[in-house]
């Protein structure tokens, strides 16, 4: 399987890898697409070669042209998989628009042939007819709905009142929306059978949920929309409603939809949004495009002795502290995490920076890089047991390392979640706090005497981070109070 499958919710991942050379022949010249000569590449161009791919021509006018394309995979044949590669890349490189499949643009170009067929019980022969512009659609439509191409033509139906992504009506398509939305869709699509979350569809208003609803239903099922509307309207939302990453969180969604921070919509949505939404950071933006062939290097370089294997602890080994650091090192890259406040050790959180440019292409730790080494530490010379080890109770496991990793360097303690989330603990009120001010080990009087100095002379007497995640004892999360001292002195004195 292509190293590339696990990440095709990236559109460049969805770039064959034969199509590499054909697309960039393209991009440099050496393919000719204005096959028609009115210069514009479009699908006029895509169905005059895809008609000549199927045997047929519409005139010795597009001969010379259509001749240079002539195989343009290379296979020895010319066939239909030749204009699929073409419609693809005409695809990758131009929005398309609904007139792209009015059947009516192209009644210039209709042939209706006819072909034989034997049925195989009876060998009776039976003659059909076929229409090419159908064909030609009906390739358009599958080839639009694998690339996901179609948000461009979203928009046209948002414009021209087909789709309504306003839910509450209040003339924006913003995170208001999207979290009506999300809820919705984690009953109807997101959460279906056998799930073991709650939605909190009863707290939509009808006519939201109706609105909601009508989104779904608006497209059929075989139009290239309508296989992504999910998708498309979170991608609208992010677009129109200038989403950053730290406009996402839980208490934002409360404040639309009670009880939807249960759901992890913060967790849930950041992952999508990062899928989808180009951060404009090299680092951050996984490019899918060669991304098989760059794991392929990568292992056979490190088969044939010129690459280390992608060891971020040092230990010489690679097991699930590997994945741990990897793990831990994306998200705190996602989340603008420096090294000063990552919870990794220095000389780990140094080799990413520095030593895993793995696909060579001058930057250590991006994330096609920590992809690869991900892949490679979880799969390559793994036995089932050793993959085993790596995956069970990952993300458990992952929160004590973590834990163990933030107290070692007197941090508070950060929280993973199994969809990419990075939780600091120091403003959750819910995360038990041990009172331990001083960070010695244990609670006692001097930790209330401490955070009482700390309030009275803070340039002598600081709390750490970790001291002060300790001590908010009281009403957690809020901050230093004295209160935090007298509720620790309650609690040594058995008052609470």
């Amino acid at each position: 399987m292509s190293a590339s499958a696990a990440y095709e919710n990236v559109i460049k991942g969805r770039i064959w890898d034969e199509e590499i050379e054909m697309f960039d022949a393209i991009d440099n010249g050496s393919v000719n697409t204005d096959i028609n000569g009115d210069g514009v590449f479009d699908t006029k161009d895509c169905i005059i070669y895809y008609a000549y791919t199927n045997g047929f021509t519409y005139g010795d006018e597009y001969n010379e042209a259509l001749e240079a394309i002539g195989d343009l995979d290379g296979d020895g044949q010319i066939y239909w998989s030749d204009a699929e590669h073409f419609i693809r890349y005409y695809m990758f490189t131009n929005p398309l628009k609904l007139s792209d499949f009015d059947a009516e643009n192209y009644a210039d170009y209709e042939i209706i042939y006819q072909s034989e067929h034997t049925d195989y019980c009876t060998h009776e022969v039976y003659v059909t007819d076929h229409s090419l512009v159908e064909g030609f659609l009906m390739q358009m439509n599958s080839d639009s709905c694998y690339l996901m191409a179609g948000y461009n033509m979203y928009c046209e139906y948002v414009d021209n009142g087909t789709l309504d992504p306003d839910l509450n009506a209040d003339g924006k398509y913003d995170l208001t929306d999207l979290t009506y939305f999300w809820v919705y869709s984690m009953d109807r699509e997101v959460f279906t059978i056998n799930s073991p979350h709650e939605t909190s569809m009863e707290e939509l208003d009808q006519d939201i949920f109706d609105r909601a609803a009508a989104l779904y239903d608006a497209l059929p099922d075989s139009d290239s929309v309508g296989e992504w509307i999910y998708e498309f309207t979170n991608m609208y939302y992010y677009q129109h409603g200038n989403v950053t990453k730290d406009m996402i969180t839980d208490e934002f969604f409360e404040s639309v939809v009670k009880g939807s921070s249960e759901l992890g919509l913060e967790r849930m949505v950041r992952f999508d949004y990062f899928s989808v939404v180009s951060q404009n950071d090299p680092y951050i933006d996984f490019d899918g495009k060669m991304f098989d062939r760059e794991y392929r290097a990568f292992v056979q370089a490190v088969k044939d002795g010129e690459k280390a294997i992608p060891d971020t602890n040092g230990d010489g080994i690679l097991n699930s502290l590997d994945s741990f650091n990897i793990y831990i090192y994306t998200e705190e890259l996602k989340n603008d995490i420096t090294a000063e406040n990552s919870i990794l050790p220095d000389d780990i959180h140094s080799i990413f920076k520095n030593n895993m440019d793995v696909n060579d292409n001058g930057l250590s730790g991006d994330m096609n890089d920590l992809t690869i080494i991900d892949l490679y530490v979880c799969i390559e010379d793994k036995e089932v047991e050793e993959m085993d080890e790596i995956c069970e109770n990952f993300i458990d496991r992952l929160n004590d390392y973590a834990a163990q990793l933030a107290a070692a360097k007197n941090m508070p303690p950060v929280k993973f979640s199994p969809e990419g989330g990075y939780t600091p603990m120091l403003f959750d009120s819910d995360a038990e706090r041990t009172g331990d001010s001083n960070n010695d080990g244990t609670t006692d009087l001097a930790d209330a005497i401490f955070i009482m100095q700390s309030l009275a002379n803070p340039d002598k007497y600081q709390l750490s981070p970790l001291g002060k995640f300790n001590a908010d004892v009281d009403e957690t999360g809020g901050g230093i109070t004295s209160n935090d001292a007298l509720t620790i002195q309650n609690r040594l004195l058995g008052l609470e």
